[in-house]
């Protein structure tokens, strides 16, 4: 048999057992499956649509645009990077706990634990800890996958927060 055939075939059988085993839960439909232009205005947008709370940051020209998004339990940053003439390469969630006030607290055996284990990225800076995450979205986005990124996002921070001391 064609190898090459026979590496299709079972790259085929692959892919529907994960189809078939729900993957990654049913498709988007309607305006969630649309994709979304990369900008600024269009991320605050779906994240309103999500129902969290968005305020645009003032916009200065040497950072990249940014907003925070209020999800009625978290207050979490968010920015754009990576844009050109207002279309955006990636967007980053970053939620910060302060520890200034207790720098015996600061653990960085928590920091390489939780980086062995999550997709979220944890570190700490200048007396806080930090917890981000950041999703391409350079050629566009659906506003299902971005809403599951916030979502997944802020499970992680809640659990992030549960570990701090």
């Amino acid at each position: 048999m064609n190898k090459n055939l026979m590496l299709s075939g079972v790259l085929l059988l692959s892919l529907s057992g994960v189809a078939l085993a729900g993957g990654a839960g049913a498709p988007a439909t309607g305006a969630n499956a649309q994709v979304q232009a990369a900008t600024p205005d269009a991320i605050a947008a779906a994240l309103r649509a999500t129902g969290y709370k968005v305020t645009m940051n003032p916009t200065d020209p040497d950072s990249d645009p940014s907003m925070t998004v209020d999800t009625g339990d978290y207050e979490v940053d968010v920015w754009l990077s990576g844009c050109e003439k207002n279309v955006c390469s990636r967007v980053t969630a970053s939620s910060y706990w302060d520890y200034s006030d207790d720098e015996d607290s600061q653990d960085i055996d928590l920091i390489n634990d939780w980086n062995g284990n999550y997709y979220t990225q944890a570190y700490i800076y200048e007396g806080a800890y930090y917890l981000d995450s950041t999703m391409p979205i350079r050629g566009g986005y659906t506003r299902a996958a971005l809403k599951a990124w916030m979502v997944d996002y802020l499970e992680d921070v809640s659990a992030f927060e549960e570990e701090l001391p």
